[in-house]
């Protein structure tokens, strides 16, 4: 039976949790003995007679070893799965904590810093729990329906702010661009702050940091940094799918993460009118992906499936012009 590999520990988690380190060497050791176990057994029992004492011996004993090798096998798993979960942890915090300090650097007020704070650390997942298969399933259907005539109709006398244009987009980042139109500012300007955002983030690398627009060319904001964002130019909100039509009846974007067309890693859209169709809340949608003037639609249950995150809902902080970064 294979085991799966035990994970190495980071430095960094090693001194959080030292608990992890202890946990993976008993685990070696425990393997090495099932290893060496699994050699004896193999040499002893590969050619004894079938239906003889030794053979009811062996396989009396191959019992025995294969109910400890599973459980080591689970054991296993779970110290994965248990060092992974400390190590997203781990990571977040550090961003929450980064940005936190970038806020206070910056002499943000004692009210936004709170908002700020407050935002990251309601930031979680959302959306079903689906498979990747599903996820591409969901994708093909919302690219196949295109700029569907029915559909397009019914946005437009939807809900929602729509995505009435804030400028050229430079490069394709519809996040930048949904902020920009919430907060009544050119999109130049915008995408100007969200890299002037990513030079000043101790979160990110030094190849990110020095070359800002490149970094969110090639992977786009996180989800901490579209809150951030949001926060800079006005007033950010973390609101669950289930407040997503509501949000937009208010006549505010919601900036939501999800999972891209290939079923991994991350991205994020903006969602700009919900509408009825079929008696259920459906959605327009804008993703950068297939460029800045396509519109996508989607029925809330397609949503969930791509869905990974809450969403951030925007607010323009009244009767005040957004403050630059620095």
């Amino acid at each position: 039976m294979d085991m799966p590999a035990l994970s190495v520990i980071q430095p960094e988690i090693a001194v959080a949790h030292p608990v992890f380190v202890r946990q993976r060497d008993a685990l070696l050791q425990e393997r090495k003995v099932l290893l060496d176990r699994t050699g004896r057994h193999n040499e002893l029992c590969n050619e004894v007679d079938a239906g003889s004492a030794a053979d009811a011996g062996c396989s009396k004993a191959f019992s025995v070893l294969i109910t400890a090798i599973n459980s080591h096998v689970q054991a296993s798993m779970q110290y994965n799965d248990h060092l992974l979960a400390a190590e997203a942890q781990y990571e977040r915090v550090r961003i929450i904590n980064g940005m936190n300090a970038l806020a206070k650097r910056l002499d943000w007020s004692v009210d936004k810093r709170m908002r700020l704070n407050n935002a990251l650390n309601s930031l979680g997942a959302d959306g079903d729990d689906v498979s990747i298969a599903q996820v591409r399933h969901a994708w093909q259907d919302i690219l196949a329906r295109g700029q569907n005539k029915d559909l397009m109709l019914k946005a437009s006398k939807g809900d929602g702010p729509g995505f009435p244009g804030a400028g050229t987009q430079s490069f394709n980042d519809c996040t930048i661009f949904a902020l920009a139109n919430a907060a009544g500012l050119p999109y130049g300007v915008a995408a100007a702050r969200a890299a002037e955002l990513i030079s000043q983030g101790e979160w990110r690398d030094a190849a990110d940091r020095a070359n800002p627009q490149n970094a969110i060319e090639k992977g786009g904001l996180n989800g901490g940094e579209v809150v951030m964002l949001a926060e800079a130019f006005g007033q950010a909100e973390v609101v669950r799918s289930s407040d997503f039509a509501e949000i937009l009846r208010k006549g505010r974007p919601v900036l939501v993460n999800v999972m891209p067309e290939g079923g991994k890693g991350g991205h994020e859209v903006v969602l700009t009118k919900t509408f009825q169709h079929g008696g259920e809340n459906w959605y327009e949608m804008v993703d950068s992906n297939q460029g800045p003037q396509q519109r996508r639609y989607l029925s809330g249950k397609e949503l969930n499936t791509i869905l990974q995150e809450n969403g951030v809902a925007f607010r323009p902080e009244p009767e005040t012009v957004p403050k630059l970064l620095r």
